[in-house]
């Protein structure tokens, strides 16, 4: 901490006399000049409280990890202000959500005491108990579950409302985690986010995945692709805008004309959940033209790769040479290496990968009589039904705007793209995202400065996690483990309702949710709310009285993140170690995160293995290799309350070594699995070939049920909330004050709507009531209406009553954007 005394007092007749200096300067623009009759006023000086300064981190799950001054007077936080690193001022910035965070420390909406539900699930009637009864009544219940069901019969959700390590959720190495280890729990997973990184591993392998923001400057073109960066990412948009002023080409595709779009060089508008297609297109243009990087895919790529008619690869067994060495595998396994085949155009013989000068990439007779392919083939073939025609009649966009992509992509030097999660909110959004890695890979804009994916910055990882959450207690003892992984959809749909998971026994009694919001953040809320109401017994912790705590048994009052110390790891915006303070008190009675925890372990009968402080476990935390090599400690990062983590390189994939088996990037696998099981249906022919694309569920305009439900929504992120969080601060208010459909013009005229009109917006699943907002920034048949307000704050229903509760079939991702409505003026 450091302290900032003021030094100075002042009065009104101090203030007037230095305003009628600096008016008669003319440094007051706009100030009418001073006048001869300001009178002294004789009031007495007042003296300014001393001002502490605490450093302090933004824990929400926006992605910034942005670093604060906490500034404190009389005991009270009075304001926030940006931190200052003195080895990365570019990261020197905080948003409107940070500025306001004293509103959030002194928020009516804060709980003050633990309560007990006293009325329906819902109706906000509680009565006030004490800790010791909370915790008592949580032990009992819990302790019943567990001898009668089994400790899974408790089901556990680790929210990112909260992303410091030890009050957090978020992060995987977390003292939830661990309780949730040491109980034998079941984990509820959220589902969120999946289907763009999904698509990077699939396609690229281990990552880092993109380049760092310091590379920015260094692209000729950068390509913003699905998403606001200037909503989104307010830590990174200004990186995108200084490169432009130097001269790179700022492009953003994107289904409507917001913030980042009004930056841009070219923008180009594309129907939403087409950009699959839209690469698809590009590379059939790149393949017409002769554009393709051969020598890449040659010698960076799997293209060369021989597959079967089988869809297996073609292996230098199949050619009667047994495997003679061994690899250890993921499980620790030795297990036999069967080399890939490819025909050598220098020796004009079937030879191991490895040993290959030049590598086909098409046109290999059958060797030994086996008929064979190439990747590259396969690719060429999946992609020629996407003329520049098919691709605009899809997509929306232009001929010439395809043609010009293709052109930029391959001859206009290098692009960096930054794939945002616009892309992934779809339930096609991993087939599209893998689509537009393969453009990367087809254009050779991948591996070297300037080109590449742009994802953010690095960070030290989740940490030495398998070392928090598997310690053993103070006795020796070892923890359970987690009791089982369920998916939110099956647990949400299925296994709440009807005590099985696959067919066995698996009842739920009980739900732990801690920093989170799932009634306003989870899909299809309608479904939510019935596992709420069918869940035996539900403890809610949390700051805020949100749309999930009124659903709660015992409502559990959690400390602002002011009023506790912790250490935040998990960010993406900038690259350090974030140490936050405790700057002030808790209010009432609420209690930080950690020691909850720790309440709750004890009364359970598992004080033993939390029987350490907060730096011994945050030590633990910090011995990842990286940490360990580099020395880091909980007091290292204390020196400066930050630590810069640069433990990935600048350039990801550089030289384009990719984190794959052959270091090769992918356009194939012969045996894909799903990432999730719940007993769906599988084609799992879509799954292996990166150029595989088909339509969203709702958002395709081909949809027959968009005949009955003309619009889709994008459920967008907001510039003043995260997720829910700030919902309880007026100031902000100002800015977004209730949610809005915003609506085409045209669009609106047919429908009779007016600026400011009532309007509902509905489908089979539900409704929502809001006000219409005129703007022709918005595609025919598609609106925007921003995703973070509380059910209390709509006029009727919620946003989150339309979106369905079901995931495409290998990928576990909440689909927000893929919903189907249709609008009526109230």
């Amino acid at each position: 901490m450091t302290e900032q005394t003021t030094g100075m007092s002042f009065s009104r007749r101090n203030f007037i006399k230095g305003a009628a200096a600096l008016t008669a300067t003319g440094a007051l623009v706009g100030c009418a000049p001073a006048k001869e009759t300001l009178a002294e006023t004789g009031e007495e000086t007042v003296e300014v409280p001393e001002t502490k300064i605490y450093s302090g981190a933004c824990r929400a799950q926006c992605g910034q990890g942005c670093y604060l001054n906490v500034h404190v007077r009389d005991g009270r936080v009075v304001r926030t202000t940006a931190g200052h690193f003195d080895d990365g001022p570019e990261f020197d910035r905080i948003c409107p959500k940070g500025l306001v965070q004293p509103a959030r420390v002194y928020s009516a909406e804060r709980l003050q005491y633990p309560m007990r539900r006293v009325g329906e699930r819902g109706s906000g009637e509680f009565e006030r108990i004490s800790w010791d009864e909370a915790i008592a009544e949580i032990a009992e219940k819990w302790k019943g579950y567990t001898e009668e069901f089994g400790p899974k019969s408790i089901a556990m959700f680790l929210g990112s409302g909260n992303t410091g390590t030890l009050g957090g959720g978020a992060p995987e190495g977390s003292i939830m985690a661990r309780l949730l280890n040491v109980m034998g729990a079941s984990r509820v997973l959220p589902d969120r986010d999946i289907a763009t990184p999904m698509s990077w591993a699939y396609v690229f392998g281990a990552g880092p995945y993109g380049n760092r923001s310091s590379d920015a400057i260094n692209a000729k073109h950068h390509v913003i692709w699905g998403g606001d960066t200037a909503v989104s990412q307010k830590q990174l948009a200004h990186f995108f805008l200084e490169a432009r002023d130097a001269g790179t080409e700022l492009v953003v595709i994107d289904i409507a004309y917001r913030v980042m779009p009004s930056k841009a060089d070219w923008f180009i508008p594309v129907h939403p959940a087409t950009d699959g297609a839209l690469a698809l297109g590009a590379i059939h243009e790149i393949f017409e033209q002769g554009w393709e990087a051969t020598d890449f895919l040659r010698d960076h790529t799997e293209a060369p790769l021989l597959i079967k008619e089988d869809g297996k690869f073609l292996r230098m067994s199949d050619l009667g040479v047994e495997p003679t060495e061994t690899a250890t595998n993921a499980q620790g396994e030795e297990v036999p290496v069967d080399p890939y085949v490819v025909w050598d155009e220098e020796t004009s013989s079937a030879v191991p990968l490895a040993q290959a000068v030049k590598p086909a990439l098409g046109g290999v007779a059958p060797i030994q009589g086996i008929a064979v392919r190439t990747e590259m083939e396969l690719v060429r073939e999946a992609v020629e039904p996407w003329t520049l025609e098919h691709t605009s009649e899809v997509t929306g966009v232009s001929v010439e705007d395809i043609q010009h992509l293709a052109h930029l992509y391959t001859q206009e030097g290098d692009v960096q793209t930054d794939m945002k999660f616009g892309l992934n909110h779809y339930n096609n959004g991993m087939y599209s995202s893998k689509c537009i890695n393969s453009l990367l890979l087809v254009s050779g804009q991948m591996g070297r400065s300037g080109s590449g994916l742009f994802t953010g910055e690095p960070n030290f990882g989740e940490g030495n996690v398998q070392a928090c959450i598997t310690m053993p207690s103070a006795s020796g003892e070892v923890p359970q483990g987690v009791g089982a992984i369920l998916n939110w959809t099956d647990f949400c749909n299925n296994i709440v309702h009807t005590g099985k998971k696959l067919g066995e026994d698996f009842p739920i009694k009980s739900f732990y949710a801690s920093c989170t919001n799932v009634v306003s953040n989870q899909t299809d809320q309608n479904k939510t709310l019935e596992l709420m109401n069918a869940i035996e017994f539900i403890v809610i912790q949390d700051m805020t009285m949100n749309d999930t705590a009124l659903y709660a048994d015992i409502l559990l009052p959690a400390c602002h993140w002011f009023e506790t110390e912790d250490l935040r790891v998990r960010y993406y915006c900038n690259p350090y170690l974030l140490w936050n303070e405790k700057a002030v008190e808790p209010l009432y009675e609420s209690k930080p995160d950690f020691e909850i925890y720790k309440l709750i372990a004890e009364a359970m009968g598992y004080g033993d293995f939390f029987q350490f402080t907060a730096d011994e476990y945050l030590n633990v935390l910090l011995s990842t290799p990286y940490g360990k090599e580099k020395g880091i400690t909980i007091d290292n990062i204390r020196e400066k309350n930050y630590l810069r983590c640069d433990n990935d390189p600048t350039i990801a994939f550089e030289g384009a070594v990719f984190g794959t088996p052959t270091g090769r990037a992918m356009f194939y696998r012969e045996d894909p699995k799903p990432d999730y099981m719940m007993g769906q249906e599988l084609d799992l022919e879509k799954e292996k070939l990166s150029v595989f694309w088909e339509p969203a569920r709702e958002a395709d305009l081909s949809n027959p049920i968009r005949e009955k439900y003309p619009f889709t929504i994008c459920c967008e992120h907001m510039r003043t909330r995260a997720h829910t969080q700030w919902y309880d601060v007026d100031y902000l208010k100002e800015f977004e004050a209730a949610p809005v459909c915003r609506i085409n013009p045209e669009d609106a005229a047919e429908l009779g709507i007016e600026e400011g009109d009532t309007v509902r917006l509905y489908n089979d699943r539900g409704s929502v009531t809001m006000l219409a907002v005129l703007n022709p920034g918005e595609q025919r048949k598609a609106v925007h209406c921003p995703r973070s307000f509380l059910t209390r704050e709509h006029i009727d229903g919620d946003l989150a009553r339309t979106t369905f509760n079901e995931y495409n079939q290998a990928c576990r991702n909440q689909s927000y954007f893929d919903c189907a409505v249709a609008i009526e003026k109230l």
